[in-house]
């Protein structure tokens, strides 16, 4: 695939200077709007009452220790939204009224040893091992990971927006935020090479750019001369395009729709930022792989702020409305800006300090009074493997289905090639749980010993007891996808372990006049007992031979032939409980014993 930036001719020399430089060259109006700084004047008010969280070494030590990475990460994470709200704040209102907190919040997050997470530490250039952060002087280049890169652009912004103000309480604060700037993030950037840039070779995910999102931000306010603001520039370029060197030209994104709003989103983030640090001149929107990797998230939409959850993903996430509609508007893309309008409508996107350039471009433009989407009734990824279809182009209404191919390897993979979802008037009806509370164990060697992983709790069978692998060898092969029905058929035996003894297994997926028809077409090495497993958040129930009610009012008709059970068990974890509103989940069993056979699943 392309790499765009070096395709295009475009390189660093275009790079102003910081006296030319001009920030949002292209927005019409750069005054924040009232009503959206509004409830973020009212958070800063509750921060003057509030002590600044500590953040001791023992907390750092739950990660090493026992695998909490959420305790410390809660800390981390409200320290910098404090330091956000006060800048915004004090920026807005110019009185004084924040300075004196801000100066100690950011004092506080300047003392900390590292910026990397416990759970980051990794990248952490020499003696990670400690389980601590092991830079406490100059004399060792500090690592980089997302939230080190994204403090940066927080206290860039602090900078940005409240220089003066800070100045006239003492000009060390400033003197040391911007040296600590260089130090920790442009230092290390130009003279290390870290295995989300892709340099090595290497494939990469959502780091590279989320992070170069951060580190151009950063540029775009520290001093530096134009030989380090052209170097650092350059290594960016280079390093996006290691990114989309890797990325499937039908722009779909493996990681999952959540996931889109650290990867898509954020090489928007950096493609807005070199247009401003160049003046204009670095634009690639015109780019087919720019347009398909933005539209993917309108195409994963089913509903409001419901997503196609496949890989790392909870059942709903919501982004950034009026980027959005940027992206539609940049690349050429009218349903993709009007999708904009309509996450903008149901919550504004706000100011996130991990993201922040894009949240201070939020709070330039009004949110819009309404909007209307007209939603795609079929599409079909060729590269990711996954199709989707609807009965009706409101997307509010009738029935949804999606199903996925593709591999057991992908980026936050799931085991789960085959899974279906079905959604009713945008509401879940057979669902894939999503993913948990992140642990020590979510990104280790055991993650697939989490029950959410598993491909025996995604709407796939069991074959003589054995769940699909991990691994990319275990795929999906042959898809056929009919454009005119929207239904999709593949070989999906692949997925699963030898011991198996699957010849051949076969899933088709098609919508017909609203019903959902899922045909499974098994061929064994002898006869096996088989459990076809299908997912819910609301308890299903066996209402007579060959049917079982289904939340929304949906109705699973099967074949008698097959034993049907329904099971409830616990969730056993705080991210799937909050996901789904219940400490239950519930499973439905099909079990039958069979050497070969055709079952079809109709919902409707």
């Amino acid at each position: 695939m392309p790499r765009i930036f070096k395709e295009m001719g475009f390189n660093s020399s275009t790079v102003l200077s910081a006296a030319d430089y001009v920030r949002y060259v292209d927005a019409s109006s750069k005054d924040f709007v009232p009503a959206k700084t509004a409830p973020i004047i009212k958070r800063a008010e509750a921060h003057l009452t509030k002590e600044i969280p500590i953040l001791p070494a023992s907390v750092y030590l739950d990660y090493p220790r026992n695998g909490n990475r959420s305790r410390y990460e809660s800390i981390h994470f409200a320290r910098r939204s404090m330091a956000l709200d006060l800048a915004i704040a004090e920026y807005c209102e110019k009185q004084g009224r924040f300075a004196d907190k801000l100066m100690d919040v950011v004092w506080a997050i300047m003392e900390e040893s590292t910026w990397i997470i416990p759970a980051h530490l990794y990248n952490s250039p020499s003696h990670a091992h400690y389980g601590l952060g092991p830079v406490y002087n100059s004399d060792r280049l500090h690592g980089i990971d997302l939230f080190s890169a994204s403090t940066s652009g927080t206290l860039s912004t602090v900078y940005m927006l409240c220089k003066d103000t800070l100045d006239a309480i003492t000009p060390l604060i400033c003197e040391k935020m911007e040296y600590m700037l260089i130090d920790r993030t442009i230092k290390p950037f130009i003279n290390c090479v870290f295995w989300w840039t892709g340099e090595r070779g290497n494939s990469v995910n959502n780091w590279d750019p989320w992070i170069i999102s951060n580190i151009l931000h950063t540029l775009s306010v520290v001093n530096v001369d134009m030989y380090t603001r052209k170097l650092v520039v350059q290594k960016c370029l280079d390093s996006l395009d290691n990114w989309t060197a890797l990325y499937a030209p039908d722009g779909g994104c493996d990681e999952g729709p959540s996931y889109w709003g650290a990867a898509g989103a954020s090489y928007f983030d950096c493609l807005e930022l070199l247009y401003d640090l160049s003046g204009g001149k670095i634009n690639v929107y015109g780019h087919p792989l720019v347009k398909a990797i933005f539209e993917y998230i309108v195409k994963f939409n089913i509903n409001g702020r419901r997503f196609i959850n496949f890989a790392d993903c909870g059942p709903s996430c919501h982004h950034d409305g009026i980027m959005i509609r940027r992206m539609g508007e940049k690349c050429g893309s009218d349903s993709l800006a009007a999708f904009g309008d309509t996450m903008a409508v149901l919550a504004d996107g706000g100011v996130s300090w991990s993201h922040v350039y894009r949240g201070l471009r939020n709070l330039i433009v009004p949110t819009p009074e309404s909007a209307k989407s007209n939603a795609e009734t079929k599409v079909w990824f060729p590269d990711l493997k996954v199709m989707t279809a609807r009965e009706c182009s409101d997307s509010s209404k009738g029935m949804f289905v999606a199903m996925k191919g593709g591999h057991n390897g992908e980026q936050h993979n799931h085991n789960d090639v085959g899974n279906v979802v079905i959604y009713y008037n945008g509401n879940p009806v057979i669902i894939d749980t999503g993913v948990g509370t992140y642990t020590k164990q979510t990104f280790s060697n055991r993650r697939y010993e989490l029950w959410f992983m598993q491909s025996s709790y995604h709407n796939l069978p069991d074959i003589s007891g054995v769940a699909q692998m991990q691994g990319r060898k275990f795929a999906s092969t042959d898809e056929v996808y009919d454009a005119e029905t929207g239904g999709v058929k593949m070989e999906i035996g692949g997925a699963y372990r030898d011991e198996a003894g699957v010849k051949s297994y076969t899933r088709e997926t098609v919508m017909k006049n609203g019903k959902v028809y899922i045909t499974d077409t098994m061929s064994l090495d002898g006869e096996r007992d088989v459990d076809f497993h299908f997912m819910s958040a609301k308890k299903p129930e066996i209402t007579e031979a060959g049917k079982i009610a289904l939340p929304e009012g949906r109705v699973m008709t099967y074949d008698t032939d097959l034993e049907a059970e329904v099971e409830e068990f616990p969730a056993n974890d705080g991210g799937i409980q909050r996901n789904w509103q219940s400490e239950v989940m519930w499973r439905i069993h099909f079990r039958k014993k069979m050497e070969s056979g055709s079952y079809t699943f109709i919902v409707e």
